[in-house]
Order: structure tokens, then sequence, then C-alpha cells
């Protein structure tokens, strides 16, 4: 039986995740651009890092731009990518919780999207 006190409402948005996949032009073959080939969506509920404990989680906690909370899915990599808006992020860890209901996202910004298009940041990789 769950408790009252176990519902975590995830109402901060809409997030992505997928594979980036490379757009050519269909008589040239040539790099036109990236898209996201979307596996899924989660809402999610941004999450407040926590040193003390995050750091078993993440190798380098100091790369991690934010951390967001979600319903936890079988199929999500760590390899994917995640598009919050027009931002797009790596993944650098994911934690689970006991009971696989949710799961928690640190994430890395790579870049952000313009028409369509991934746009690198500098730094990132």
């Amino acid at each position: 039986m769950s408790k009252q006190g176990d519902y975590q409402p995830l109402n901060d948005g809409l997030l992505e995740y997928g594979d980036l996949t490379t757009k050519r032009d269909k008589n040239t073959a040539k790099k036109i651009g990236e898209e996201l080939t979307t596996r899924g969506r989660l809402y999610f509920g941004y999450k407040s890092i926590v040193a003390k404990y995050d750091s078993y989680l993440v190798s380098n906690l100091s790369a991690v731009d934010i951390k967001v909370q979600c319903y936890y899915v079988q199929d999500f990599q760590k390899s994917h990518k995640v598009r919050i808006k027009d931002e797009l992020f790596a993944v650098e860890s994911v934690d689970v919780d006991n009971r696989q209901e949710y799961m928690y996202l640190f994430l890395r910004k790579v870049g952000y999207w313009d028409g369509g298009n991934y746009i690198q940041t500098s730094g990132s990789k």
C-alpha cells in the first residue's frame, strides 16, 4: 500500500529522449543537419543536486548542469540525448529508486536546437 507522502508531482515540463541522427541531402549525401530521433517523452520535475549524496552517483559532479526526476522506463539508456525545450543534454548518470518507480537523471548541457538543427555549445563533447 502506498503512503500519501510518496507521491511527487512531475509537473515542471516534458522532456524528449532519443538518439541524434545525421540528416543528409538526398542528391549529394552531404550532411545538412542533425535531428533527435525520439524514443520517448517523460514528464519531469527539477531536483536539487546534493553533493553529499549525489557525488557517489556521478564521477564528475561539477560537469552536471541539472538533475531531474521522472518516471522509470525500462528502455532508457545512458547513451540517449535529452531535449528540454530547445536545450540538448547528455546523460552523465541515471539513478533508479528501489521500487523502480522513479529515475533521476544527471544531465550535462551539450547544445541547443536552432530550427531543428543541433548547435554544439563551446566546451561540450
